[in-house]
């Protein structure tokens, strides 16, 4: 999956996540996340909408523009958009965001765990664009077409892994609760 091209939005979602699990990582830690973190992860949520835009429509379009400016295409691999990723954090931090976005992206994924994760982000986009572009008096979609393909195991541990991110008691508690669904 290291080889695969994104587009920035993906590898935008992908970024978000890693962060905003840092944040409610910390909270199930009893710890309060730093203003900061907090700040960025309302700022910066790509799926509230004000007009046409994320919440903080400056912030997705900073990412956008900078990701343009890197990639020459405009699709990267995910070792790509992991590094440009980092970097961007790191250009986001001071002033409203404190210095702890790129600190919290690294203790919650890594080249590896970023890369198994862009998979799902994407097929998570794609039906959602697939409920929101349809105009209500569109015939209804037969299930098939938006029903989102079965994830394989290794992604369904991937995303465990990003989620759980080395707590092995919070892992097997995502698995034990997929399990029962599944059941």
């Amino acid at each position: 999956m290291l080889n695969e091209q994104w587009d920035a939005f993906v590898i935008y979602v992908n970024t978000y996540y890693a962060v905003q699990e840092a944040c409610d990582s910390a909270r199930r830690d009893w710890e309060k996340p730093s203003k900061g973190l907090d700040a960025f992860c309302r700022d910066g949520n790509p799926f509230l909408w004000d007009a046409q835009s994320s919440a903080e429509e400056a912030i997705y379009e900073g990412f956008s523009k900078a990701f343009h400016e890197r990639f020459a295409e405009p699709m990267c691999s995910a070792k790509d958009g992991y590094a440009f990723a980092r970097d961007w954090l790191r250009s986001m931090e001071g002033g409203e965001y404190g210095t702890s976005l790129v600190e919290a992206f690294d203790k919650i994924t890594n080249e590896r765990e970023f890369a198994d994760a862009c998979m799902p982000v994407a097929r998570q986009l794609h039906v959602r664009a697939s409920h929101i572009e349809m105009n209500p008096q569109d015939a209804p979609l037969p299930a098939q077409e938006i029903a989102p393909k079965t994830p394989s195991r290794a992604e369904i541990e991937a995303v465990i892994a990003l989620l759980s991110h080395g707590d092995e008691a919070f892992a097997q508690s995502l698995r034990d609760r997929l399990a029962a669904e599944e059941a």
